[in-house]
């Protein structure tokens, strides 16, 4: 299944968030949580510019000047089960740091300025960090990154840009249908 929006620069985005969600639940029964090869995505948003990467991950690049050109967003999909606490999603996300860390170049800040979520046992369930880098140059790039768990399957979320509000929003669009797409019930076989 493949939800892809048309963006207008004089339609808000909470209205074009709102017309992925639509979207997507319109087309999501017979949708796929580890969705079959198509020509496109998933779950995709016009404007940007989608490639298939290693590893099944799913990457955009934005293309239009409400996403903020440069941005980018990238997801993948994890079979049904795929589950964690929150307490090993903060471990997780601190080792990420550290690898991060250990790539940049030297005098690079990468640090966590958030971790959002409930430590509780039931699907669906969201966690999500808040990660800001800051280059030698004093460039930033904002990233969230999270993890939605549903019972249909579970998909890591990253979105990043130089733009800490694109940022957000571009997580917000892009983990709205994903979060659908893997919690909505499976229709009953016949």
């Amino acid at each position: 299944m493949q939800a892809a929006v048309k963006r207008s620069r004089l339609i808000p985005p909470i209205i074009r968030g709102l017309t992925v969600v639509v979207a997507v639940a319109a087309g999501l029964g017979s949708a796929s949580a580890q969705p079959a090869p198509t020509e496109g995505p998933p779950v995709g948003i016009g404007g940007w510019r989608h490639e298939k990467g290693a590893n099944d991950v799913h990457l955009f690049q934005c293309q239009e000047a409400t996403c903020v050109p440069g941005s980018r967003v990238s997801y993948r999909f994890y079979p049904a089960g795929t589950t964690m606490s929150l307490a090993q999603y903060r471990g997780e996300q601190e080792a990420i740091i550290k690898a991060l860390q250990q790539r940049a170049p030297q005098g690079t800040s990468i640090k966590i300025v958030a971790i959002e979520g409930e430590d509780v046992a039931t699907l669906p369930r969201m966690f999500k960090t808040l990660r800001l880098t800051i280059a030698p140059d004093g460039s930033q790039e904002h990233v969230h990154s999270g993890l939605l768990m549903g019972e249909k399957a579970s998909v890591s979320l990253i979105s990043s840009s130089r733009d800490e509000k694109a940022a957000g929003a571009n997580y917000m669009q892009y983990g709205i249908g994903l979060l659908l797409l893997v919690q909505t019930p499976r229709e009953p076989t016949k």
